[in-house]
């Protein structure tokens, strides 16, 4: 027992030993621990010098270190004088225009500042995931902002974690003056991941967060139903004229940043940069876009609308933004549109005609409606209701009234696909049993 004793107190004693040197030196100064690393002067002014100068990679598109008393992290910089055209839109439209952009700014804020564009910072992170948890980092955030007769793009990147607070900061001093962040889905993406980083950073809320004018709402809310989809590249092309060649898509950039981590190659990134700094002069032209569009001076014609559904889309839009007499020039246009019948916009149109008396317009939608209706597996019953209450009520038609009635209850057995609630399918067709109960019993007392 005494020998394990001994071997124990010795083995304490050595380990003891080794944890204090290693203390010794860890906690030497930089300087100091330099030396001992690297005793040779020469090399050490020639690591020094090595580690100072960036990688062609990056010096070749204009990227450099930057530092400020957070560290260090690497920045690229690009001005455009204006005029300067993206796509059917110069940039410079935005300085005149700005101010009609702040009825979207108090949908999305409850409450906004006027919309100066000065004050306006155009936000596009690239991060390493898709989700807005801890774990998502972004590794570059390019952000835009008009300067005097100029539109600057600067973008940021961390070669490691530990350059993280250092793009923080740096970001933080450019939002300082500024009253919005403009971004395509940034309240729910881009704005949530950079409120992470600031908090694991060490920083906490305090005052209001920035205004935002997020487009991806706008966006949707005229063209879901027109495009393919509304990612902002789909948008940049079919609406905007704004047209990439060799593009690296944004899903790849996590890919390639890894890549960069791995090899230390900037090349890999060049793609990225290119793509992150094209997202933000799409920002500034949609902002355009949509400011043009409020200032009310657009015309239908001005609009690339291949089909009914998208103007009547705007002019709603622009209806629920308090520009009547601008949305009414854009209805007035929809009856003579083709495919007024398809989807759904048209009952809502048709809807709108009804609200405001003018049922010579909705009946002929109606009536398409309730054609379209019949030839299909999975049908809707609207238009049919609809006749069936004016014949009943203002051409006090009543046959053709049942008839109609009669036939959106018969097309019930097929929707039973549409709706997964027994109880709702009851009520559908109790409803109608009831109307068509209804309608019978005053035709047969009218042919009496």
């Amino acid at each position: 027992m005494s020998g394990l004793r001994e071997r124990l107190g010795r083995l304490r004693q050595e380990t003891s030993e080794a944890v204090i040197a290693d203390l010794s030196v860890n906690s030497l100064p930089a300087a100091s621990v330099a030396e001992t690393a690297i005793p040779a002067e020469r090399e050490r002014d020639s690591s020094i010098e090595q580690e100072s100068r960036l990688p062609s990679g990056f010096r070749q598109i204009g990227v450099e270190r930057m530092s400020n008393e957070s560290g260090q992290f690497l920045l690229r910089r690009i001005e455009y004088d204006l005029p300067y055209r993206h796509g059917h839109y110069d940039l410079e439209e935005l300085i005149a225009c700005a101010s009609h952009l702040h009825p979207v700014a108090m949908r999305q804020n409850r409450e906004s500042e006027a919309i100066d564009p000065y004050r306006l910072l155009f936000l596009d992170t690239e991060t390493t995931g898709l989700g807005v948890g801890t774990g998502n980092v972004p590794f570059m955030i390019g952000f835009g902002y008009y300067s005097g007769n100029r539109f600057i793009v600067e973008q940021t990147l961390i070669r490691h974690p530990g350059e993280e607070r250092a793009m923080l900061t740096y970001l933080l001093g450019h939002m300082k003056d500024k009253s919005h962040l403009v971004t395509y889905n940034g309240r729910t993406f881009d704005w949530p991941v950079l409120v992470n980083r600031f908090i694991l950073n060490g920083w906490r809320r305090s005052g209001p967060e920035p205004g935002h004018l997020d487009f991806l709402h706008p966006a949707r809310a005229l063209w879901r139903n027109t495009l393919p989809s509304c990612r902002l590249s789909m948008i940049e092309e079919a609406r905007l004229g704004i047209h990439r060649e060799h593009d690296v898509p944004g899903s790849l950039a996590p890919s390639l940043y890894f890549q960069y981590l791995s090899d230390g190659n900037p090349v890999h990134l060049h793609g990225v940069y290119a793509h992150n700094e094209k997202d933000i002069l799409t920002l500034a032209s949609l902002s355009v876009h949509f400011g043009l569009l409020l200032s009310g001076n657009v015309q239908p014609d001005d609009i690339e609308a291949t089909e009914g559904e998208e103007l009547f889309r705007t002019a709603c839009w622009l209806e629920q933004h308090g520009l009547t007499e601008a949305s009414e020039r854009m209805f007035s246009l929809l009856p003579d549109m083709k495919g007024i019948d398809d989807g759904g916009w048209g009952l809502a149109l048709a809807a709108r005609y009804k609200r405001a008396g003018r049922h010579e317009l909705a009946l002929p939608i109606w009536r398409k409606s309730a054609a379209k209706a019949e030839a299909s597996a999975l049908p809707k019953l609207e238009a049919h209701i609809e006749l069936a209450m004016y014949y009943e009520h203002r051409e006090k038609q009543l046959p053709t009234a049942l008839s109609y009635a009669e036939k959106a209850l018969e097309l019930t057995q097929r929707r039973s696909r549409l709706i997964s609630s027994a109880a709702k399918r009851k009520e559908e067709k109790d409803g109608l049993q009831h109307r068509v109960a209804r309608l019978r019993e005053k035709v047969s007392r009218e042919r009496k």
